[in-house]
């Protein structure tokens, strides 16, 4: 009975899906037939009709009753059971065919030939992705704490057990251990002279090495690694009998609350001696972590400790708000970022009203993105790097096609953040698909679009990238007439910007100059299908030069593979001169369509040998050299230390992947994140050390003869879903018996 209901509704349904998109046919066609267009309509059908700026930059979508009715919670989650999915496409379909139609004439040796070049650019984006990644390491609270134990960083008492002297901090031991927190008072024998507390631990029963032990426990929550697997046992015992805690940041936070030596107080005022003031703000601390954690306070703190002054930080409210004291305080205490921390009343409401509001809009709700960066700045100027680093997290989570260009922006700002970036880069990279079909495009800074094109790794068709430089570029130029014209009404849009322009009355000479750090980014030469009109209308208005290949006459093509011989060599074989080095962008969807090509091709009993252009360059042939370039900021220890790490990652099966194409212009890249990674994890400017490249003779000869010898390497009809079977010489020649450095698309467990 209710499967029959449930037929009945979806009858209903869809009999008025159908009535709706009669009514909506018949309007369309009325519409056009009585000449009901507009002339904005009539405009903005026009190609050479640039829309008006309140037009570009809003969403002018219009609901009718099929919009309505999709949007509606009933047909939502009908929808929903059948787990239909928005795919979101890379590249267009008709990109797509063209990328098809320009491989289907090629040979199995070309299409292998181009995988196997899109195999080494997955591994160079493979190590492109780790140094982006790559931030110097920061210590938490265990590593701080033995810090500020074994430098006795503002200990203000004497354990003495045994007749050996320990310095130590009171708010730590009676934080970590009940047996002083409750006789404590008991155990002072004496005050020195410099107002340090003697205290004595009268259990004579325990070892020195005991405990020494037992003092790491409490400044860690771990054992010494100097304990052996059997004393272990028998020391758990004793830290049970003296009641040692179990969790460092929950003794600590409990113990702040209650005992904590040092107060922060936070005024308006601009003189420290209006601090007594009712109106301002105070919080309890342990000044002993504080120092611990962070270089600029342990410089307060020792100050007044040395000059015996009681421990009280004023704070300037335009500096440090009160509202992030408790969420900074929680982030020394357990090196987590927790926003849930502010005040009553300053919180991040999840059911705010700007937040619905931001939900209905389609944008998203920034206020935690605001606070991550006034966190952000706050723990830069406390040297608080591990909270620095949380924030740059919080704040990458949150980048968006709303927000990646106001990030952008304040990343390049002094004080801003050099990690976040490379992430915005990598975001409009990825998702520049996306990007290069919303109005947010025209916010985005010429400096990021560079960024973002210079990569091999955009995903998007280069047809695409070179309609959204020109789009850019127009708005930037009609943006420039803006501010050379006056404005017709006063205190109103600009007359420009109300009405629209004609793209034919646009300055092409200025548009060029605009755009003349992007246009040579766009890889015309990738541009499909050749004759695109979009690139035949950049060529029309003099944007492009009309002779892409000039700059490639006289140039030696190896084995007459010249453009009049193979047109499409440039997209596979990397021995012919080319206009851009880095050849083809690497798209997904062009590996899916040429592994399905080479698939078909194979089951047709095509012969699928293939002539491998350039010999793989095993690493233990590459000889990097680190050239120190600041000998005064990088010394000898530390280029040592440079050279080790290098080594390290140059080991690693990515490089032999990558070196498998022969591809020179991958292995100079692979070796430049390489040395990215390492000068960041290590905290170096980038511009102190270089890495160079240097190959033995013996290889440059067998290279250069191998060019005019080319092995093949024969791979079986179901190459693609199977294991490669090369021939000896070349399995000898790589010494790579178990296939490890073959690419992904050759071997059985190919995946991308």
């Amino acid at each position: 009975m209710a499967r029959k209901q449930r037929v009945v509704r979806w009858s209903r349904l869809s009999l008025r899906l159908r009535m709706i998109f009669s009514l909506g046919s018949r309007k369309d066609v009325t519409g056009k037939s009585m000449g009901a267009l507009n002339s904005n309509v009539r405009k903005g059908s026009r190609s050479d009709w640039i829309a008006p700026t309140s037009i570009r930059k809003c969403d002018s979508v219009q609901r009718d009753r099929l919009t309505s009715l999709i949007h509606s919670k009933y047909f939502s989650e009908k929808l929903a059971n059948f787990r239909w999915r928005r795919k979101f496409r890379q590249i267009s379909r008709e990109d797509q065919r063209a990328f098809c139609d320009l491989i289907s004439h090629w040979t199995n040796a070309e299409l292998v030939a181009l995988l196997t070049e899109m195999e080494s650019a997955c591994g160079v984006r493979e190590l492109i992705s780790r140094a982006e990644e790559a931030r110097p390491s920061t210590s938490n609270l265990a590593a701080d704490l033995l810090n500020a134990w074994k430098n006795e960083i503002i200990c203000d008492c004497v354990l003495i057990h045994k007749g050996s002297r320990y310095a130590a901090h009171s708010f730590i031991l009676q934080a970590r251990c009940r047996y002083f927190s409750d006789f404590w008072d008991s155990l002072i024998t004496q005050q020195l002279d410099d107002a340090k507390l003697e205290i004595l631990f009268m259990d004579n029963s325990i070892s020195s090495e005991t405990f020494q032990a037992m003092l790491y426990y409490i400044y860690s929550g771990e054992y010494d690694e100097s304990l052996r697997d059997l004393d272990r046992q028998s020391f758990s015992i004793i830290l049970q009998r003296y009641g040692c805690g179990l969790s460092l940041s929950s003794d600590i936070m409990a113990m702040d609350s209650q005992k904590g030596e040092c107060t922060l107080i936070f005024t308006t005022g601009n003189r420290e001696e209006t601090h007594s003031e009712n109106c301002n703000y105070r919080v309890k601390c342990s000044g002993a972590v504080l120092a611990a954690r962070s270089s600029y306070l342990r410089s307060v703190i020792e100050k007044r400790f040395l000059r015996g002054e009681k421990l009280e930080i004023v704070i300037n409210e335009y500096l440090f708000p009160r509202t992030y004291a408790r969420i900074i305080l929680d982030a020394i205490y357990t090196d987590r970022l927790d926003l849930s921390k502010m005040p009553e009343g300053c919180q991040v409401s999840v059911s705010s009203l700007s937040e619905v509001q931001a939900i209905a809009s389609g944008q998203q709700y920034l206020a935690p993105l605001r606070h991550a960066i006034d966190i952000f700045h706050i723990a830069q100027f406390l040297n608080l790097s591990y909270l620095t680093q949380a924030c740059e997290d919080m704040i990458v989570a949150q980048i968006s096609i709303e927000t990646v260009g106001s990030l952008w922006n304040w990343a390049c700002e002094p004080g801003g953040s050099t990690y976040v970036q490379r992430h915005c880069i990598a975001f409009l990279r990825s998702d520049f698909s996306r990007i290069c079909s919303s109005h947010l495009l025209f916010e985005l800074e010429e400096d990021l679009l560079k960024g973002c094109l210079l990569s091999d790794y955009v995903q998007c068709a280069e047809v695409k990238i070179l309609e959204t430089v020109i789009r850019w570029g127009e708005h930037e130029l009609v943006r420039r007439m803006e501010e050379r014209e006056p404005n017709l009404i006063a205190n109103t849009t600009h007359s420009i910007s109300r009405k629209g322009i004609r793209r034919s009355e646009l300055n092409d000479e200025e548009l060029k100059s605009i755009l003349t750090n992007l246009l040579p980014l766009v890889r015309i030469d990738y541009i499909l299908p050749p004759f695109h009109q979009s690139l035949n209308a950049a060529y029309k208005r003099g944007l492009l030069d009309r002779s892409p290949h000039m700059d490639l006459l006289g140039q030696c093509y190896p084995d007459s593979r010249s453009p009049d011989v193979n047109p499409d060599a440039h997209w596979f074989d990397h021995s012919v001169p080319r206009r851009h080095a880095a050849g083809p962008r690497l798209l997904l969807p062009y590996i899916i369509e040429t592994r399905k090509k080479l698939k078909r091709l194979c089951k047709d009993g095509g012969n699928a040998s293939y002539a491998q252009q350039q010999k793989s360059t095993p690493v233990d042939e590459l000889r990097l050299f680190v050239n120190n370039l600041s000998p005064e900021i990088v010394s000898e220890n530390l280029k040592l230390k440079i050279e080790k790490r290098v080594k390290q990652l140059a080991e690693d099966d990515l490089m032999k992947k990558i070196s498998f194409c022969g591809c020179s212009h991958h292995l100079e890249l692979a070796i430049e994140q390489i040395r990215l990674r390492v000068l960041r994890e290590l905290n170096i400017n980038d511009e102190c050390v270089e890495v160079l490249c240097i190959c033995s003779a013996s290889k440059r000869d067998r290279l250069t003869d191998y060019n005019h010898s080319q092995p093949t390497a024969a791979i079986g009809c179901d190459a693609i879903n199977t294991d490669a079977s090369l021939s000896s010489a070349v399995v000898s020649d790589y010494d790579n018996h178990e296939k490890s450095c073959l690419p992904d698309v050759l071997r059985n467990e190919a995946t991308l």
